[in-house]
């Protein structure tokens, strides 16, 4: 189905997580997203696992709604040339090699820009252009440490640690190159010019910590870790229900409070001293989470979820994959998909947006070098006779 990006071609120069998903997003929303990789392939083919059919699952989600991914030699003149002229065909190109991978084989964007000057072109690299920083590489769990992300979480009085979720920084970063590429394609349509864009991880993981950044400069004290819990909020973590399992439950300002009294059947303990405010709360928050998790142990989670959400308390359970699968809501609004690949049945997240006219769509991830003769002959060239040596043969294990 047609998506709000439909016509619009992206040269695809990423590898690893955080440019692929940001350009499959892209894709997802209808650009047609051609991929270019080298003959070694993208690294994260391979690792991390688990791997379904041969190929990294990372790698197959990551890809998602790509129309093709091809193989060039970018070391090679002839196939610089014909990248050349695939991004002289392309509104977008997205690459996030370190600075001056692409400018060294003449694709950078003071090169691309002569022949293409309406191009929209983004550069993400781990620390950006400039800096003692600059040619140093990066992965997910260094870019939450350098930038202070990883300060925050953790166990209550314990290591900081990052956070697990699908390379969370990585993902960050590649939602700022969805949103910063449609930014640029309405400006271009405004005034007609294509532009640079330049960002980086540890940028992009400052700017999503800005709210924990200001803590700090307003009060002097860094943000430690502190578990499933709120440092500025109490009661605002996670509680043990009889059944064994987990419910998060937060009480943000006094009538919330006084309505989790209610339902614990504590009344007056909204009136104590000690709790009649959410400075108070937070200065006597270990005596607070100790009476409130002596409460919750005592019944099931299913009856406190019940009885909270009927008194307008802030709460939810805990699910694990396997939960979230079956859940009804998932189910309701499409947000996992199943998706037929090249490597067998994928269940991927579905469409985080909800567009009326222009859905757009989810589709598999393309087979690496299947569709280089295809693209080959769409610039012009007969694909066995244009390509390097070493690319002939891909196109002849490869080409169908």
């Amino acid at each position: 189905m047609a998506g709000p990006l439909e016509g619009i071609k992206v040269a695809d120069f990423t590898h690893q997580a955080v440019g692929p998903w940001g350009v499959s997003l892209l894709a997802q929303m209808g650009a047609d997203v051609i991929k270019i990789e080298p003959p070694e392939g993208d690294g994260i083919r391979y690792n991390p696992p688990p791997y379904k059919n041969g190929l990294t699952t990372t790698y197959q989600v990551m890809n998602l709604s790509k129309r093709a991914t091809i193989i060039l030699n970018l070391r090679d003149l002839r196939d610089q040339e014909i990248a050349r002229k695939l991004v002289d065909h392309c509104d977008v190109l997205v690459e996030n090699h370190r600075p001056g991978f692409l400018d060294r084989r003449s694709l950078g964007y003071d090169d691309v820009s002569k022949t293409n000057p309406g191009i929209i072109y983004v550069q993400s690299s781990g620390y950006g252009n400039r800096g003692p920083y600059r040619d140093m590489g990066s992965v997910d769990p260094y870019g939450q440490a350098i930038s202070g992300f990883a300060s925050t979480s953790g166990a209550l009085g314990g290591l900081p640690e990052g956070l697990k979720q699908g390379s969370h920084i990585d993902l960050t970063t590649s939602q700022y190159i969805t949103a910063a590429v449609t930014a640029a394609l309405f400006a271009r349509e405004m005034t007609g010019r294509g532009q640079k864009i330049e960002l980086s991880q540890m940028e992009a993981s400052i700017a999503l910590g800005t709210a924990k950044a200001q803590e700090y400069f307003v009060s002097g004290q860094n943000v430690v870790p502190m578990g499933s819990a709120v440092q500025n909020i109490a009661p605002s973590e996670a509680f043990r229900a009889k059944d064994g399992k987990w419910i998060n439950i937060s009480a943000i300002d006094n009538s919330q409070w006084a309505a989790l009294c209610r339902v614990l059947g504590q009344v007056e303990l909204a009136k104590d001293p000690r709790f009649t405010s959410n400075a108070k709360r937070v200065e006597n928050r270990i005596e607070l989470s100790r009476t409130v998790a002596g409460i919750i142990a005592a019944k099931g989670s299913e009856e406190w979820l019940n009885v909270l959400e009927q008194h307008g308390v802030p709460c939810g359970p805990y699910l694990t994959y396997n939960q979230i699968r079956i859940d009804p809501q998932v189910k309701a609004w499409e947000m996992l998909v199943d998706v037929e690949g090249h490597w067998g049945r994928l269940a991927a997240g579905g469409l985080p947006w909800r567009f009326s006219m222009t859905p757009g769509y989810i589709a598999r991830t393309p087979y690496p070098g299947h569709q280089l003769p295809e693209v080959l002959h769409e610039l012009g060239y007969d694909p066995h006779a244009s390509a390097t040596p070493q690319t002939v043969r891909l196109l002849n294990q490869y080409g169908r």
